[in-house]
């Protein structure tokens, strides 16, 4: 998504666009997750970390709060308004005392809230627009495979062993090209060869296509490298090399 199809799609959330505003918020889910897990200093996930509520909510204020006249990257903006309100958040859960909350609010007060983009954001502000894109277009890659974000949430395996089962189906899977083709041609996975490959029970191949057709597009794909780390990936590839 270019800039300019932002700023404009941040009018029409603002104009009273429902339907624009949530699509914008749902894509940009994963962006939510990285700048929230970053701030927490530990992978967060629906339904199981408040800090992403507080993340989302704070989001959907950004879109109401930024200014395009400013000059400001709206990623740059959103993650400082997400690091304010969570840090809000920490002061008042005492379980939070151990993050370094001063480190936090020293970074924010070196950027202008109100009017104008920090110099010394910029990159940062270079790296969110460019994960922007590329979840949009990772989204859009999904799409064509009938699958949406939110179905990775849902179908995301809950116990680590289940993961790390099917990781290496997807594996399997990007390390045979022929299997890879037949994925990206027919939109289907190859169940009888990986079976015979992998020995994992079709029934639960079955059961994981969207997770394993997910990870199998990160893997392969050099363009959606910035996503292992929200989707743990990179760490499961650490951990085997």
């Amino acid at each position: 998504m270019s800039e300019l199809s932002i700023q404009q799609t941040l009018l029409l959330a603002k104009e009273g666009n429902e339907v624009i505003r949530e699509e914008f918020i749902q894509n940009h889910k994963p962006f939510i997750i990285k700048v929230s897990s970053d701030i927490c200093k530990r992978y967060l996930t629906w339904g199981n970390d408040d800090e992403l509520s507080i993340a989302l909510v704070a989001f959907n204020e950004a879109i109401d709060s930024y200014r395009p006249n400013d000059k400001a990257s709206f990623y740059g903006f959103a993650k400082t308004v997400i690091t304010r309100r969570l840090i809000d958040y920490f002061r008042k859960e005492s379980k939070h005392n151990e993050l370094p909350l001063t480190d936090l609010e020293t970074d924010n007060d070196n950027y202008d809230y109100d009017s104008r983009a920090s110099f010394k954001l910029y990159k940062v502000e270079k790296q969110n627009n460019e994960f922007a894109e590329t979840v949009q277009n990772y989204t859009m890659t999904l799409g064509r495979y009938g699958i949406t974000m939110e179905d990775l949430v849902e179908v995301s395996p809950k116990h680590r062993d289940s993961k790390e089962t099917l990781w290496i189906v997807a594996q399997t899977l990007t390390e045979h090209p022929s299997l890879l083709s037949h994925l990206t041609k027919t939109k289907l996975l190859p169940l009888k060869e990986l079976e015979l490959l992998t020995g994992v029970k079709r029934k639960v191949l079955e059961r994981g296509r969207k997770y394993l057709i997910a990870t199998a597009l990160i893997l392969s794909d050099p363009e959606f490298e910035s996503l292992k780390s929200f989707t743990q990936i990179g760490s499961m590839t650490r951990e085997r090399s």
